[in-house]
């Protein structure tokens, strides 16, 4: 253990993109944007919607608890959001589930639904708050003590992954820094500790662990600092031609991550695949590199180091560093879209 009190931010040496991945489940407003699920929302599955087949009181409640929630409230299905839900492709049907927990639930990606079976989700209780020290709730950029099931959370293995975690399903855009200390007196010390060994692997929560006993003391107590604001647009990816508009599936384009190009640093057949699978494209067709657009030489190159061990988006790592020139900027063409 470490008797100083740390602090870790992110600054210019600290990379938040790094340690992204898209989460699969999220809950959408009726336009388009990131909601706390203790609101009814639009259910996706790696962007597209959940057909209602198979699914029960379990999958909802196993749903939720994947996104760091305690239990489903509530849910219903129905084309609740006109164009902005019909649009979209159904990515998940026959979600069975014999618990509340997703470790027993099967699904399928192929389905034989319309967008009147969407399910509608509202989840429940979070279990985590953020408290000043007069035990008051708080909602903006202001450092707190960082609770759960009123209790403190330890900061054994607690790292930026699970500050960015914890923040978004406390309906956070993501997490500023953190700290450990006894900073609170008697308020503090008197609560039990109820959280210990958060290990998250990405800065959702579905992917994070934890265990309810510990072996803390309250020193040790995480202090968090969240940054307001909620996540509009799930993964950033678009291919455009030299015109900048959209390609069109089956049509070679160049890539952008939020704006810029991507180097080919790493860069393979399963990035290619998981990428366009992201985009809702069924598959990759081919990449290539080269600067090929006028266009291209004013963007910044926003991605580095693309590197997949499968041809999932959630088996990637990436850095927005880079040692590149618009020479490495890659090129993708992706297969039709999932279900056609």
């Amino acid at each position: 253990k470490q008797w100083y009190q740390r602090r870790v931010a992110i600054t210019a040496g600290e990379d938040l993109e790094v340690r992204t991945v898209v989460p699969r489940f999220t809950l959408v407003d009726h336009r388009g944007r990131a909601i706390n699920g203790q609101q009814e929302g639009l259910l996706l599955f790696n962007g597209g919607t959940v057909c209602d087949d198979g699914f029960t009181t379990n999958s909802a409640n196993a749903i939720c608890r994947t996104m760091g929630y305690t239990s489903q409230s509530h849910f219903r299905h129905g084309l609740v959001y006109g164009p902005f839900q019909s649009r979209k492709r159904i990515g998940l049907d026959d979600v069975l589930c014999s618990s509340g927990h997703w470790s027993s639930c099967r699904s399928t990606t192929h389905h034989n639904c319309v967008h009147g079976e969407d399910i509608m989700l509202t989840c429940q209780g979070t279990g985590f708050k953020l408290v000043n020290r007069a035990g008051h709730t708080i909602t903006g950029r202001t450092e707190g003590l960082l609770t759960f099931q009123h209790g403190t959370v330890c900061d054994d293995y607690f790292n930026m992954n699970a500050a960015h975690a914890i923040c978004r399903i406390m309906g956070f855009a993501s997490g500023v820094q953190y700290r450990h200390g006894l900073r609170y007196g008697s308020m503090q010390s008197r609560k039990r500790i109820t959280m210990d060994d958060v290990r998250c692997r990405a800065s959702y929560w579905n992917y994070c662990s934890h265990r309810s006993a510990h072996n803390c003391a309250h020193y040790e107590d995480i202090f968090l600092t969240c940054q307001p604001g909620s996540l509009t647009h799930p993964h950033g990816f678009r291919i455009v031609d030299w015109n900048g508009a959209n390609s069109r599936r089956g049509v070679e384009g160049l890539l952008l991550y939020n704006g810029g190009t991507v180097c080919d640093d790493h860069f393979n057949i399963n990035a290619a695949h998981a990428i366009c699978k992201l985009m809702g494209f069924r598959s990759a067709t081919r990449y290539r590199h080269g600067d090929a657009y006028v266009e291209q030489e004013r963007k910044q190159i926003r991605m580095d180091d693309v590197i997949c061990r499968g041809s999932s988006w959630s088996l990637c790592r990436y850095s927005t560093r880079h040692n590149c020139s618009h020479r490495e900027d890659i090129m993708l063409t992706c297969n039709a879209a999932s279900g056609e």
